[in-house]
């Protein structure tokens, strides 16, 4: 992982981050950018394929033992999660006391309607199984934190296959296989995309690079201009992915975004400035929180903020208003992911000599 591929892969998460929150700001702008709705899964799709890819490097290079990758994982996760249910919670509070328009039946999963499913909804992301099966029970508003859910499940299969070895391995993805069941499974592929893409990058010729990532954009844009998703049929069933709005197109889009990256991986990339460096950097850094909390604060502003939606008086401070509250809150939040996996590390400790104790204490031994 080049200084330079990496920037690249921050400019990439934050346009992903970028293009689904503009894909969801038109219900709320009166149909402004509504050129942007179908790209929101193409957003998602990047970065599932991006999250591969970089899991697969770090387990390649830096954490190489299960306790490692699991505090690290743990430590992402939790560090933003957490601040955004209750932002997400309060949010919603207060602003469905001012008018629950927004927050109505054609916005929420059917599952979603009445306190207790709310809780039950907070109650099942916590650990990741909100989407398990055919249950469709997102924190809150936070509708786009159902793709986390998915997410999260990579990282537990694939850190089960790369670390376990024999009988307990099988039975560990068997256990997890049955736990978040066929609709989680069916975007697996895509994400093992980017962990193929990191493996088979150093393999090709450098001469490659400029080529795939010119073909590979190429390939999206005639895919989009032709029709995109439209070109697909989509079954609608509670057991596949976005209640059946899923099928080859997913998979396509994957592969082109996996050969995207290995053409960055080999391509010779020009630097940017120094400025711009940074300027990318601090907003990759808050691409997580951004995609978990603009949903909830568009739906937010989109009720405190009085007016026609279709209004520059109503639209414009929504966009501002949650695109500079979301990138705040996420810096400082990000800064949490640090001192929470040193928390768990210490913990872990504790709880490891605590159990190691009695045999101590039966052998003479402080």
């Amino acid at each position: 992982m080049t200084k330079a591929l990496s920037l690249y892969l921050d400019a990439l998460r934050f346009s992903a981050a970028l293009t689904v929150f503009l894909s969801h700001f038109p219900r709320f702008s009166g149909g402004l950018f509504w050129q942007m709705e179908p790209y929101g899964r193409t957003g998602v799709l990047v970065f599932f394929v991006l999250s591969g890819f970089v899991i697969a490097w770090v387990t390649a290079t830096r954490e190489r033992t299960l306790e490692e990758y699991a505090l690290s994982r743990a430590a992402r996760l939790y560090s933003v999660m957490v601040p955004a249910f209750i932002i997400t919670a309060a949010l919603d509070h207060i602003a469905m006391a001012i008018d629950p328009r927004l927050y109505g039946q054609e916005i929420l999963p059917p599952m979603m309607r009445g306190p207790l499913n709310v809780l039950l909804g907070y109650v099942l992301s916590l650990f990741f199984l909100g989407q398990s099966w055919t249950l469709d029970m997102p924190p809150g508003s936070d509708l786009p934190f159902g793709t986390l859910d998915y997410e999260a499940w990579y990282y537990v299969l694939f850190g089960l296959a790369t670390f376990l070895r024999g009988r307990r391995r099988m039975v560990a993805l068997a256990v997890a296989g049955l736990l978040v069941g066929p609709k989680i499974l069916l975007y697996l592929p895509v994400w093992l995309m980017g962990v193929l893409a990191w493996r088979w990058h150093a393999s090709l010729p450098n001469q490659w690079g400029a080529p795939l990532v010119l073909g590979a954009l190429a390939a999206l844009i005639g895919l989009q201009a032709l029709g995109g998703q439209g070109l697909f049929s989509h079954p609608e069933s509670p057991w596949l992915p976005y209640g059946g709005d899923f099928g080859a197109y997913d998979y396509i889009v994957g592969a082109l975004v996996a050969l995207f990256i290995v053409g960055l991986a080999n391509a010779p990339l020009p630097m940017p400035g120094a400025a711009v460096q940074r300027l990318i950097r601090f907003l990759a850094g808050t691409t997580f929180g951004l995609y978990l909390l603009h949903f909830p604060l568009l739906n937010f502003f989109g009720t405190v903020i009085r007016g026609p939606a279709n209004s520059a008086s109503h639209w414009l401070p929504v966009f501002g208003l949650t695109l500079g509250v979301a990138i705040t809150v996420s810096h400082a939040i990000e800064q949490q992911k640090g001192p929470l996996k040193r928390a768990l590390r210490s913990g872990l400790d504790l709880a490891r000599r605590r159990r190691l104790r009695p045999a101590l204490e039966r052998q003479g031994l402080p």
